[in-house]
């Protein structure tokens, strides 16, 4: 009870102040971003078991920093070119390693760990999005909120449908208490929550597109959130951190969105606003 009631006053005091950050302040966004980053990488690192110099984690940090920058800066091409000097420098710093396997499996750690935590900066894409039928920049953080609304509401649902009335487990090695009901209903309503934001906010696209947006997020954030459990369970860990109090870690916190955002950006730049 306590964890539960720690877990809604943090709750309430973050997402007002996200809300807020993401809405009015450019440069407050891509510091968020930092900060995220930078908590995302030290717990990844943490948990995959990667023993860094202190120097060398200061460099990977600093190249995180500076990646979130140069994409509200220069937008999608940073982010690729940044990932990719990241691959070649992380090569380079374990080529010299005399056991070959433990180098390539240490490289490959590290490398998908930056790249997953570089998935944050898509929040930096969409809300500096050029999206061309509004003058208004705050579309790209409404857009946002929708992902973020999608995603509660999903999981929201996926609990408190699924806990009573699962009876097939979805993953019951990965994530014992997910079942099947509770992933149905988490697409189901975040379908509907989408159909929502088409009423109220994005009256002007179609609204299956909206409810098919709405679905893809629904779908990536609950897959994604079970790969997040896979790598936990591979650890031998229930969170990541504690760094949010009744949350656990940055990446407990977010699991659902790091995969989702890039699907809302792609499919709002391929498939919304196309042309």
């Amino acid at each position: 009870m306590k964890e539960l009631f720690t877990r809604v006053i943090v709750a309430i005091i973050a997402i007002p102040l996200i809300a807020a950050i993401i809405l009015f302040g450019k440069a407050p966004t891509v510091i968020f971003v930092n900060i995220l980053v930078c908590v995302a990488l030290w717990e990844y690192y943490k948990l995959a078991g990667i023993r860094i110099k202190f120097f060398s984690q200061i460099l990977i940090i600093l190249q995180g920093i500076i990646t979130s920058w140069l994409v509200f800066y220069y937008g999608e091409p940073a982010l690729f070119y940044s990932i990719l000097a990241a691959f070649f420098i992380l090569g380079l710093s374990n080529i010299f390693r005399r056991d070959f396997a433990l180098a390539t499996t240490r490289m490959v750690n590290m490398f998908y760990g930056f790249f997953y935590v570089m998935l944050f900066n898509f929040l930096i894409l969409i809300r500096e999005m050029d999206i061309i039928r509004y003058d208004d920049y705050r579309w790209g953080a409404f857009w946002i909120w929708f992902l973020f609304a999608v995603i509660f509401i999903c999981d929201t649902a996926a609990y408190f449908i699924g806990k009573p009335f699962g009876r097939i487990k979805f993953s019951p090695t990965v994530s014992p208490n997910k079942t099947v009901e509770g992933f149905i209903a988490g697409l189901v309503f975040g379908s509907l929550m989408a159909y929502v934001f088409s009423l109220l906010a994005f009256q002007d696209i179609a609204k299956w597109k909206m409810v098919l947006l709405g679905f893809t997020i629904a779908l990536v954030g609950q897959l994604a959130d079970l790969m997040e459990s896979l790598f936990k369970r591979r650890m031998g860990v229930k969170d990541s951190s504690n760094i949010i109090p009744g949350h656990g870690g940055v990446l407990d916190r977010f699991d659902s969105t790091l995969l989702a955002l890039p699907a809302l950006y792609f499919m709002l730049k391929y498939f919304i606003y196309i042309g």
